[in-house]
């Protein structure tokens, strides 16, 4: 019985290793809420764009976003743009009137993009994206590249990083792309700040970095093991006298290894103790 008991634990160690080795820069978006501002049934917040806040949110597929009418007067949140195609206004999705402190959810079951606005009072507007399932952060492993994306809080700028695995002794390197997020293509004159950390020490530290092409790499200083790395971006603004677009705004990663030091030494033990109490028992383990 101990001997049963003994191997059992050590595959379990084993199955706890691989689960645990497993990156995690993987993130679903699976809800999202939005905030019917106060105030919001005055002209006026459409300047701001804070109609809706955030105006605009992404969810994967089959994700479900929630509004909360967080005024005093009933709104609704209906899908389609007036302006652009009147006939389908309401065909995806219409909350009808939402009054004060209420909600409103609705689930999306394909991929695209969903404008709204609130038939009550047209000024307002918002955006609702659906993507396939985590691909925003979604890590593409190739040649001993992973590619990691992300956006800035307000949905205009995309940062795309290809980064190498991390092993101890050797640099990071990382390939940093600043995109439009509308168009998908390249921002010139990108300014922003890049760190990155391993276990709490530093590697890799710029600040006000301008770059004219918005397509430039970084290499970190030698890692001390292959843990994971922390990468933020702080997006500065764009341009060079006069800046636009997000400005302190922090665009995070983690860029792991395809599997953790740590959790091969665990499994091996654990292979190795299984086939030694095997060997002197003759008895298999059960799980």
């Amino acid at each position: 019985m101990k001997i049963t008991t003994t191997g059992t634990i050590f595959v379990f160690l084993a199955i706890m290793a691989s689960i645990i080795a497993t990156p995690t820069a993987f993130a679903d978006h699976m809800t999202a809420t939005v905030s019917i501002p106060s105030g919001s049934s005055v002209p006026g917040c459409e300047t701001t764009n804070e109609c809706f806040i955030p105006a605009e949110v992404t969810v994967d597929v089959g994700g479900e976003v929630t509004w909360s009418n967080d005024d005093t007067a009933a709104h609704t949140v209906t899908s389609g743009d007036l302006t652009v195609d009147p006939n389908n206004v309401g065909t995806v999705f219409d909350s009808n009137l939402i009054m004060a402190g209420k909600t409103f959810s609705h689930k999306f079951d394909a991929a695209g993009e969903y404008p709204y606005f609130c038939m009550v009072h047209p000024w307002t507007s918002g955006k609702v994206i659906v993507q396939e399932a985590m691909a925003e952060e979604k890590e593409e492993m190739m040649e001993g590249m992973m590619e990691i994306h992300g956006m800035s809080a307000d949905g205009t700028v995309k940062v795309e990083i290809e980064a190498s695995t991390p092993t101890a002794g050797e640099v990071l390197s990382l390939h940093v792309k600043f995109m439009d997020a509308a168009t998908g293509d390249t921002i010139e004159h990108i300014n922003y700040d890049i760190t990155a950390t391993q276990a709490g020490t530093t590697v890799l530290e710029m600040m006000g970095v301008h770059e004219h092409m918005g397509d430039v790499s970084h290499t970190t200083s030698a890692l001390s093991s292959g843990d994971p790395v922390d990468i933020a971006i702080t997006l500065q603004g764009i341009g060079i006298d006069t800046k636009t677009g997000p400005m302190g705004d922090v665009v995070m990663f983690t860029v792991v290894p395809e599997f953790g030091t740590i959790a091969v030494m665990i499994l091996g033990i654990a292979i190795v103790s299984i086939i030694a109490v095997t060997t002197r028992s003759k008895i298999i383990p059960r799980i």
